[in-house]
């Protein structure tokens, strides 16, 4: 918004009060915040709320882009003692619920509550699915407190007897593995 001046009395200028321009300008924000909640179209604004201790999903769902069809084996809520560095660095217990999903989609969340308390969710996006593992890309949710890597990495699950073995190719957090076994 520009301010115009046009002659006024005594051949000064009249300007546009800036608290006009700024009370305009935060109406329009209003407006845009607003309009961006009520229609959703924020990223990730549709699963806002559920994390790795939500809902479990069912093992009968199906994959709605290409395809992609995640062996029942790996489907549900599991949970487990995590590591890194190792096995040198105790991190507390992995929790990671996993649902039907086709390559590009939401694989499911992994929620890792440290030793003192704190609590990191991570979202999984599937990349792979192969005859001994599956693969995908793990990142940090955007509410997770400054002590959560946000770096997208590579995670892989392969079954390991009944339960199942996370392990995660992240240097910054030491690379943690958990055995999980199934919760749910």
């Amino acid at each position: 918004m520009a301010a115009a001046a046009t002659p006024g009395e005594g051949g000064r200028g009249r300007r546009l009060s800036c608290t006009v321009a700024l009370a305009v300008a935060g109406a329009m924000a209003a407006v845009t915040v607003g309009s961006v909640s009520l229609f959703g179209l924020l990223p990730g604004e549709k699963d806002a709320g559920n994390d790795a201790a939500g809902e479990v999903p069912s093992a009968t769902s199906s994959p709605q882009a290409t395809g992609t069809v995640l062996p029942a084996r790996y489907l549900g809520t599991w949970e487990g003692p995590g590591s890194g560095l190792d096995g040198k660095l105790p991190m507390g217990t992995f929790r990671l619920t996993v649902r039907q999903a086709a390559v590009g989609q939401e694989l499911g969340r992994m929620r890792q509550t440290d030793l003192l308390g704190g609590v990191c969710l991570d979202i999984l996006t599937l990349k792979q699915v192969t005859a001994k593992e599956v693969v995908a890309t793990s990142v940090g949710a955007e509410t997770n407190h400054a002590g959560c890597n946000p770096k997208p990495h590579t995670i892989r699950l392969t079954p390991t007897g009944d339960d199942l073995t996370y392990s995660s190719d992240s240097p910054a957090e030491g690379n943690p593995v958990a055995r999980m076994a199934k919760v749910t």
